[in-house]
């Protein structure tokens, strides 16, 4: 479509026309932070991904600008909110501001209120989402898991499982960003997910979603259980590892040139004789370290006592009741630091249960249910 002329519009529409412009720009710029300023032009926040890419939210929150800026800055009044779930696993959405009599809405932290609204999130393709039931074993630094035909609910009976597996050195991350499986009352899960990391266990279904767990290990084992004529929407996983493994490539070898002139030669023939000029030829090859001198070294002779070959000479044996007193007091500081662990490991056990807000269901198909350490910074419970 060819643009229209400057010289065919009014003077008149000029001030509509960049009104409009930066109100687009404020609402529906193509990135992955969207904001909203409260001056009374912005109603909803659009996001668009495209049909081949899924919404992911990762924080949105409401905010107060001493500079009347409509984006964040460090020292700004911030309050974070639970916005966005319905935007999740959605090719595009809008999401509405929150207004009240006096405009933005209350922040504690400063007893402002906002002037404007921060949406964080990101597209991810459907090509990058993997299906638990498609595969049995992840080695991926990081990845996206998925139930069949998601964001689709799923209508049939399975048992599916994966496991996920990085390097010895690394611990595993698991971010739920969606999940929907269908309860049976309120102390049973018609449909479930299970997680295993070797020293941990649970066991979830509900809906939740933005919820963060730090794994004990670098093993995942993860499985998913659903009743017959399901009618559940399914989940969205986020997994990775802890820390990121550099992935810089191979260092080239060093190549130094090497320059070989070659006199011009005559044909084999014998006829004719060239000329007497000379090529140069350019190689390169590679470098090699400067040779080093060899080490000359001298013996060092070793003495030793005649009346006790084992021992070197001036040497004092210790005697036994130090060496006895350094083995217990080794022993009983071990002993010490193992019950100070279990200590700490009761009270957080203690200080989890006391804190409990999703609903765990310990099914005894999956032996007794612990707990993974919540690293969450925004649940959203619904």
């Amino acid at each position: 479509m060819n643009p229209v002329s400057p010289l065919h519009r009014t003077p008149s529409s000029l001030p509509l026309l960049v009104a409009s412009v930066l109100a687009v720009l404020i609402t529906n710029v193509a990135g992955d932070v969207l904001t909203a300023c409260y001056d009374g032009s912005n109603k909803t926040i659009d996001i668009h991904c495209g049909r081949g890419s899924l919404v992911r939210i990762l924080k949105t929150f409401y905010g107060y600008s001493r500079h009347g800026d409509c984006s964040y800055r460090p020292e700004d009044c911030t309050r974070q909110e639970q916005e966005g779930v319905d935007c999740v696993g959605r090719s595009w959405c809008s999401l509405p501001l929150r207004w009240v009599e006096e405009g933005g809405v209350m922040l504690p932290q400063c007893q402002k209120r906002s002037n404007y609204f921060q949406v964080e999130y990101e597209c991810v393709p459907k090509t990058e989402l993997q299906d638990i039931c498609s595969s049995s074993q992840l080695k991926a630094q990081r990845g996206h898991i998925v139930t069949p035909s998601y964001p689709l609910p799923f209508s049939r009976r399975l048992a599916c499982s994966l496991t996920i597996v990085v390097a010895p050195s690394q611990k595993l991350r698991l971010n739920i960003i969606s999940m929907e499986l269908r309860a049976q009352g309120k102390t049973d899960c018609a449909d479930w997910l299970y997680f295993n990391d070797k020293f941990h266990s649970l066991t979830l279904c509900g809906r939740r979603s933005n919820i963060w767990y730090d794994m004990h290990s670098n093993f995942l084992h993860i499985e998913l259980q659903s009743a017959n004529h399901s009618t559940s929407q399914g989940f969205w996983l986020y997994y990775e590892a802890d820390p990121l493994l550099p992935t810089t490539p191979p260092t080239p070898p060093l190549l130094e040139e090497t320059t070989v002139r070659e006199e011009d030669r005559k044909d084999e023939g014998g006829g004719g004789g060239g000329g007497g000029g000379s090529i140069l030829l350019t190689t390169l090859l590679p470098k090699q370290p400067p040779p080093q001198a060899p080490r000359h070294t001298t013996p060092i002779p070793v003495y030793r006592d005649k009346h006790n070959s084992s021992k070197p000479r001036g040497a004092k044996s210790l005697p036994f009741a130090a060496i006895a007193g350094g083995v217990i007091g080794t022993l009983s500081l071990v002993l010490i630091v193992l019950l100070m662990l279990l200590l700490i490991k009761w009270l957080k056990e203690r200080q989890y249960f006391k804190d409990e807000k999703f609903l765990e269901i310990r099914n005894p198909a999956f032996r007794s249910s612990g707990d993974f350490h919540d690293a969450n910074t925004a649940t959203y419970n619904y």
